[in-house]
């Protein structure tokens, strides 16, 4: 039994004997089904063909991967690093004793905010491994392909548009992308957000929002974009 991985989008399925039909997520319009079809492997397969870029973005902030060389559609995680414990900003599929090493250097991760499907990958052992929850919005919980005992205790849906993870760090429910697709927004410092692929800044320096409408939250983005980016503010 192993819990196949999808290679085209990283995502961890329930355990089986043989590997899925096909991935869900891979099949959805969002996402795509390379043309040499789909494929499978586990993290003991991945455990010594990859290997994890970690370096730090920004003060307190530390990206953990890219991966190398590159896998599924090339994610990247962010630990945020506060005194109230280290938040895991997204998830990559890679998972090893290297990766864990350097992140306990840092503190370890104390819980795991996601802001899409598209970035679940091996989010439940990423969470056994740190001993901590998983965030994830209840409108995309239907996208979770891990629903085994060890899922069920370590993943923690929450609801509404807005989830305070600790005093300075919140989750905000955008929607757009998918149904509970949301950003981190922080107010330490000068103040930052991470966007996952909610909202992404083009070459014109106007701000795109993926695949639908922004359906909530509208004026507080506006509020977050004039703090935080004002030269690039134009929606």
């Amino acid at each position: 039994m192993q819990h196949w991985i999808c290679e085209t989008c990283g995502v961890q399925y329930d355990a089986s004997s043989k590997p899925p039909a096909s991935c869900l997520i891979c099949q959805d319009d969002r996402q795509y089904v390379a043309s040499s079809g789909q494929k499978w492997t586990n993290l003991r397969e991945m455990q010594g063909r990859f290997c994890n870029k970690t370096f730090q973005v920004a003060n307190q902030v530390l990206s953990i991967g890219p991966t190398q060389p590159k896998f599924a559609i090339g994610q990247r995680a962010l630990l945020i690093k506060t005194s109230q414990g280290n938040i895991l900003w997204d998830c990559i599929t890679l998972l090893d004793d290297a990766t864990k090493a350097e992140i306990d250097k840092h503190g370890g991760i104390s819980m795991i905010a996601i802001s899409h499907p598209h970035f679940y990958d091996t989010m439940v052992a990423w969470a056994e491994a740190f001993k901590c929850k998983v965030l994830i919005h209840q409108a995309d919980a239907k996208w979770v392909m891990r629903t085994d005992s060890i899922a069920k205790e370590l993943l923690e849906f929450w609801s509404g548009n807005c989830k305070q993870l600790n005093d300075s760090i919140e989750l905000v429910r955008l929607g757009g992308h998918f149904a509970g697709s949301c950003i981190l927004y922080s107010k330490a410092g000068k103040g930052f957000i991470c966007t996952g692929d909610t909202i992404q800044v083009t070459p014109d320096k106007m701000v795109s929002f993926m695949y639908r409408c922004v359906s909530v939250c509208e004026q507080l983005l506006i509020i977050i974009f004039r703090l935080t980016c004002p030269s690039l503010f134009a929606v």
